[in-house]
């Protein structure tokens, strides 16, 4: 059998291949990190659970050879290569030595140009020589600027954010504009590009009007079984990043208003945030009079741990900015968690067929309260919500569809990239199905 030859550039952990790479404890980095008032670099946390769950997918093709191409921290060698299942691995190390990397930022001004990553990527693809490159994640240029470095094989490119979104100033506070150049350098050379929303395709097409777009989605992260413990807290909002476009300080201020009527109302924050914004928020938090009514919890190495701990609260209060459908609410809704989170271009999909979620307008503090204190003072209704949104994301998400879909863009894009063959309407984006909300 003639199988297709996929490469996946991105960037994920998790503890099967960590159980494979020879890793460094990174005691000497942490040391000079702690002296210079840095967050302590871990190596041992899962990361980006949608690639894990689709490769489980990809290991059931037999038509398919996956090559994973991924920077992985603290490896011992510049780069480390194995196979699990079928599915071949190849990792690189992203970063040299820590003060290394101070001189050469000092060198280049501040700007990195990854030429190291450019160049193990370019020779992991030579070796390999795909029919395809599948980009993943086009806001990390660490390893995304290598795909400017593939000449004659297709490269697809899923959207796991659009970085170059006009809106990311005021939702964020933050642009890097070295980001923000290289990928909008990224759309403009490829031509094929997967999108899970009518946003990301609105992006993509308003930075390369040539783009040819396909419907996908990303394998969601389905919860181990969790067990039922006591209630500690009422909401929870939580992200792998605790961050302003994640809508923490919208959820500060909302759980404020809702103070006013329930004094004793609690928020349990789980998530990594960087040291200096977590005092900002704290100071925040103690502005508005809620130190007690807020507690913080780390990120969880292991997913899984994450997901028992967040069922310690009876709500999930996500009022995400800038993604589309983001991973956190997909959970939520499987957990059973009550769900308000903001309207953006994909969440209203989630009460297509009937209210799932409580949405309110970006911005719309007094809604975001209101939804909170509708689901305070109506636990039935908010527990008959969570029973639908579980049902809904149950039939509407699944892994396997979700895989297969991707399958059929790659052949797409390989018959439409060698032989010029028309793509499937079926496997392109449709603006019908994804309207202007």
């Amino acid at each position: 059998m003639n199988k297709t030859k996929i490469v996946w550039l991105c960037h994920f952990s998790n503890s099967t291949v960590r159980s494979k790479l020879k890793l460094s404890n990174l005691g000497i980095e942490n040391f000079l990190r702690r002296i210079l008032g840095k967050n302590k670099k871990s190596i041992s946390s899962d990361f980006a659970p949608w690639i894990t769950n689709l490769i489980k997918e990809f290991e059931q093709f037999k038509d398919c050879e996956l090559h994973i191409i991924s920077p992985h921290r603290g490896l011992k060698r510049f780069t480390q290569e194995f196979s699990i299942n079928g599915v071949y691995y190849h990792f690189f190390k992203p970063e040299l030595p820590f003060m290394l990397s101070k001189i050469v930022d000092k060198l280049y001004s501040g700007k990195k140009h990854y030429k190291l990553n450019r160049f193990l990527i370019k020779r992991f693809i030579k070796k390999i020589k795909p029919d395809i490159v599948n980009l993943i994640g086009t806001e990390n240029p660490y390893y995304s600027i290598a795909t400017l470095d593939i000449k004659n094989i297709p490269v697809y490119v899923s959207a796991q954010t659009v970085y170059t979104n006009p809106s990311r100033m005021e939702l964020t506070g933050n642009v890097q504009q070295d980001k923000w150049d290289l990928e909008l350098q990224i759309h403009k050379k490829e031509r094929y590009f997967g999108c899970t929303g009518r946003m990301h395709r609105d992006l993509v097409l308003k930075n390369n009007p040539q783009a040819i777009t396909f419907k996908m989605f990303f394998p969601i992260q389905y919860p181990h079984k969790v067990r039922d413990v006591p209630k500690e807290y009422d909401f929870v909002f939580f992200a792998a990043g605790v961050t302003k476009k994640k809508g923490i300080e919208d959820a500060i201020d909302a759980l404020a208003q809702v103070k006013a009527k329930y004094a004793n109302i609690r928020l349990n924050v789980v998530g990594k945030c960087d040291f200096n914004y977590k005092e900002f928020l704290q100071k925040k938090i103690a502005y508005l009079g809620l130190r007690d009514n807020i507690s913080f919890n780390n990120y969880f190495p292991v997913h899984s741990d994450m997901h028992q701990h967040i069922k310690k609260s009876h709500f999930a209060l996500l009022p995400v900015k800038l993604d589309v459908i983001s991973g956190t609410i997909i959970e939520a809704m499987l957990l059973e968690l009550p769900l308000i989170t903001y309207k953006t271009t994909g969440t209203p999909y989630l009460n297509k067929d009937g209210e799932t979620v409580l949405l309110a307008d970006i911005g719309d503090i007094d809604m975001l309260a209101k939804n909170m204190l509708t689901f305070l003072e109506n636990p039935d209704f908010a527990n008959s919500l969570s029973k639908k949104a579980k049902t809904f994301v149950e039939n509407e998400f699944d892994n396997t569809k979700t895989a297969k879909r991707l399958a059929a863009n790659y052949k797409a894009v390989i018959n439409h990239y060698y032989h010029n063959k028309p793509i499937p309407e079926e496997q392109l984006f449709s603006t019908v199905e994804f309207p202007i909300y």
